[in-house]
């Protein structure tokens, strides 16, 4: 019998918001998981870009309800955009609305089907739900657009995938995308998260 994966639970999460001279990267810690936020352009609404970047303040004070607010205000002033419809379904499911969450993601999906941050969020929502079959087939999903322009977005959505498998006791698939998503890792905290991932893959084949 496979174990079920250590690492279900240790998500990565993504929100692609608006981009400053250089790259920003936000970051903290929470129950032991390491929540990732990530700047980028997409918001041209000058006010409504504002707004966003006070709710990714809030965010980084973990201050989950005010982020929303925020958020839902860029929102009316830009709406449609996928970038501020993934960070209010992000801050819904850090306030325990997983089922708003999960509306949200597949609204973004029906307006921007190629957005690739919207099936790793919707994928690590299934699997708090311990809901692995649904996570694998939208990640399979999103596999899809995964593609070499954002090698980093493409690794979190294989190692997704791969603990999505693993606890679906198919260790060779958990195996195959933990390798690819090492394959493609640009990130060292990452690499050591698909190493974990990898091993407990190896280990759950030798079990058989």
């Amino acid at each position: 019998k496979m174990k079920n994966s250590l690492y279900a639970l240790l998500f990565l999460l993504v929100i692609t918001s608006c981009k400053e001279k250089s790259e920003k990267e936000i970051k903290y810690k929470k129950d032991t998981k390491d929540v990732l936020f990530y700047e980028n352009d997409g918001i041209k609404n000058k006010s409504a870009k504002n707004l966003f970047r006070e709710g990714l303040e809030n965010v980084e004070n973990e201050n989950f309800e005010l982020a929303k607010e925020k958020f839902v205000d860029a929102d009316k002033l830009e709406s449609r955009n996928p970038i501020i419809l993934n960070a209010i379904a992000q801050a819904e499911i850090r306030l325990g609305n997983t089922e708003k969450s999960n509306e949200i993601s597949l609204n973004i999906i029906s307006i921007d089907s190629t957005y690739t941050a919207t099936y790793i969020n919707l994928g690590q929502n299934y699997m708090s739900s311990r809901d692995y079959e649904k996570a694998k087939e939208i990640l399979l999903k999103g596999k899809k657009f995964a593609t070499s322009k954002n090698l980093h977005l493409k690794s979190i959505l294989l190692v997704n995938l791969a603990i999505a498998y693993n606890n679906l006791g198919d260790c060779e698939n958990g195996l195959k995308y933990s390798i690819e998503a090492l394959e493609n890792s640009q990130d060292e905290k990452l690499t050591d998260f698909a190493n974990k991932v990898k091993m407990e893959s190896e280990e759950n084949c030798n079990l058989k």
